[in-house]
């Protein structure tokens, strides 16, 4: 779409009101609305904000020592037109998601999308065909009862309870998803009471990375609107099983030929040598992913050991127990990293993933032999044996290991990785600063 397709739409529709959309190095999404007359020039120049807000975490704090103060100035969101849709759920209401640029016109050293863009172009020319992914977000519908939050539902696993009870809410996510262009492949009742997976079209990165942004803000907004609070928080509750963000990464050429795959494969999985090669990527920088993909305090709540959520660095073909499987040999070639979660800012996971995979390509890193077993209930030894690593078992064992990571540092730029970490390091430090009843209730009496 271009700049006077939108602005036509919006004469057409009788839109009033735009929304002027991008997302923190927290992930919270963070907007103007502009009226309809001011378009034509937010189209052209953007709309401002203060560079300041990317130092604030998600708990809404000005982080210690940022980067970015009062006296730095503005960036610029500069709407793509290509995101422009009508928001179903609200009256004469459209948003598009933006590019921050810098008080002269170009990218803008803070800003994930564009980040996520320069290593695309880049994935383009070494990769020698097009990059797709596919988000499959996990989420919980929570009621008020009694003054505390409990499960919406009592559905079990794949039942079809489970959709059945929730059949209105479910119809309302998928209707505007999808009249905001964003088709919707499945949806299931999963593992947890009041918990569902919607699996999003695979596409483009970009693309399918805009669609997951889309996702986290429909699936929430609807959950409110009939009652619910909905969440994508990894894990809400002890006693009930997590929430995850899969994303599954495949490559094709001009002609529409899976360049991941070859049946000629000795290791029987079917996978080329350039998919083996961007997997020993993933896997080498897999802890400063999982900082990136998961990143905050409670992410690291879910990723377990037995829980079937990864808690270790290894790949295996049909394998959900490590961090990077590889689908079933009746399914397109692909690889899925399974660490991350609803709380990250995908445009920085997605790029993220991608440098990942091409230093893989470029170095020609061989991810070793692919894990047959179940590693979650694997005995230390056998863990030695095999070479596996843990996954950071915090949020501050992840954000050191992020930071240790040059790779991802240039990929990405500096000042953007910098503050990202300084960011997420003041979310851990107020975690761990925080006293709290199991404080009192551990060591109040015993000494």
């Amino acid at each position: 779409m271009t700049r006077d397709d939108v602005l036509k739409v919006v004469d057409e529709k009788d839109i009033q009101f735009i929304r002027v959309e991008y997302l923190d190095f927290s992930g919270v999404t963070r907007a103007r609305t502009v009226r309809r007359e001011a378009l034509p020039d937010v189209l052209e120049t953007g709309v401002n904000f203060s560079t300041a807000i990317m130092s604030f975490n998600s708990l809404d704090h000005y982080v210690p020592d940022p980067l970015y103060g009062p006296q730095d100035g503005d960036f610029w969101a500069l709407p793509d037109p290509d995101t422009f849709a009508i928001v179903p759920y609200r009256e004469k209401t459209a948003r598009m998601f933006c590019d921050l640029v810098d008080v002269d016109g170009r990218p803008w050293e803070g800003c994930p999308r564009s980040a996520l863009k320069r290593l695309l172009n880049q994935a383009q020319k070494d990769l020698g065909g097009t990059l797709n992914a596919a988000y499959e977000p996990e989420g919980m519908l929570f009621k008020s009862e009694g003054g505390n939050l409990v499960p919406a539902d009592s559905s079990k696993c794949f039942s079809i309870e489970g959709v059945e009870v929730q059949a209105g809410f479910i119809k309302r996510v998928v209707d505007s998803l999808e009249s905001m262009g964003i088709p919707v492949v499945q949806v299931s009742s999963e593992y947890g009471p009041g918990q569902y997976e919607i699996n999003l079209k695979y596409g483009p990165v970009l693309q399918a990375t805009d669609a997951m942004v889309t996702f986290k803000h429909v699936f929430k907004t609807i959950g409110r609107e009939e009652g619910y609070v909905a969440t994508l928080m990894p894990k809400p509750f002890n006693e009930l099983p997590g929430n995850g963000l899969h994303v599954h990464l495949s490559l094709f050429d001009s002609n529409g030929v899976n360049l991941f795959q070859d049946p000629g494969d000795r290791r029987g999985l079917e996978m080329s040598e350039l998919a083996y090669c961007f997997t020993g990527g993933l896997l080498k920088h897999g802890e400063a992913l999982t900082a990136i993909g998961a990143p905050t305090v409670n992410s690291y709540k879910r990723l377990l050991p037995g829980s079937w959520a990864p808690a270790h660095v290894c790949y295996g073909p049909a394998n959900r127990s490590v961090l990077v499987r590889v689908p079933e040999k009746r399914r397109a070639r692909r690889v899925e990293f399974r660490s991350g979660d609803g709380c990250c800012n995908p445009y920085l996971f997605s790029a993220a993933l991608v440098a990942a995979g091409l230093d893989g390509v470029k170095n020609r890193i061989d991810p070793g032999e692919p894990v047959m077993e179940d590693v979650g209930h694997m005995e230390k030894r056998r863990l030695r044996e095999l070479g596996v690593r843990w996954i950071p078992r915090t949020l501050g064992e992840a954000i050191e290991a992020l930071a240790k990571d040059e790779v991802i540092k240039n990929a990405l730029g500096a000042p953007l990785f910098n503050e990202f970490i300084k960011v997420r390091r003041s979310e851990w430090i107020t975690y761990a600063q925080y006293v709290d009843q199991w404080d009192r209730d551990a060591y109040l009496q015993t000494y």
